[in-house]
């Protein structure tokens, strides 16, 4: 479970933006048991309030959303919060979109139906990108070594 081994702290706080009810409530339920905060919206529109909001250490986000265009909620989204880590999931593969989404600094990239295992190794490990990149970290780390 995440936090096993790490410092005591509040629970890793993730933003879920996916078009499909079901998917948010699966990824949300599998991400509490793992420890994480989880706030799980429908629309690109939400998911941007959300970052404007509050703070996330992680985000996992549907290219395809009823609203706006998954390429550029990720655009806003790395805007707004250039330290953000981005998961991006998508059912529409394609050489193109993985391209656009990369290039638009998404820390990942998925395709539906993911593995479970798969979302929690990569939001493991963008959680620790974004805690390695906290001010003070490193030093802490080095005193106590």
């Amino acid at each position: 479970m995440q936090g096993e081994n790490e410092e005591r702290r509040s629970p890793t706080s993730v933003l879920v933006i996916d078009a499909h009810s079901d998917i948010r409530e699966v990824l949300s339920d599998m991400l509490r048991h793992e420890g994480y905060r989880v706030k799980a919206v429908g629309s690109g529109a939400e998911g941007l309030r959300q970052v404007m909001q509050d703070h996330y250490e992680a985000a996992l986000l549907d290219i395809r959303l009823p609203d706006l265009d998954g390429p550029s909620v990720l655009r806003v989204m790395r805007e707004l919060d250039p330290s953000l880590p981005i998961i991006v999931l998508t059912g529409y593969a394609t050489v193109v979109n993985t391209i656009k989404t990369r290039a638009k600094s998404a820390f990942a990239h998925l395709t539906k139906p993911y593995n479970q295992e798969d979302i929690k190794t990569i939001l493991r490990r963008a959680v620790g990108v974004i805690r390695l990149a906290e001010p003070g970290t490193q030093a802490r780390r080095a005193v106590q070594r």
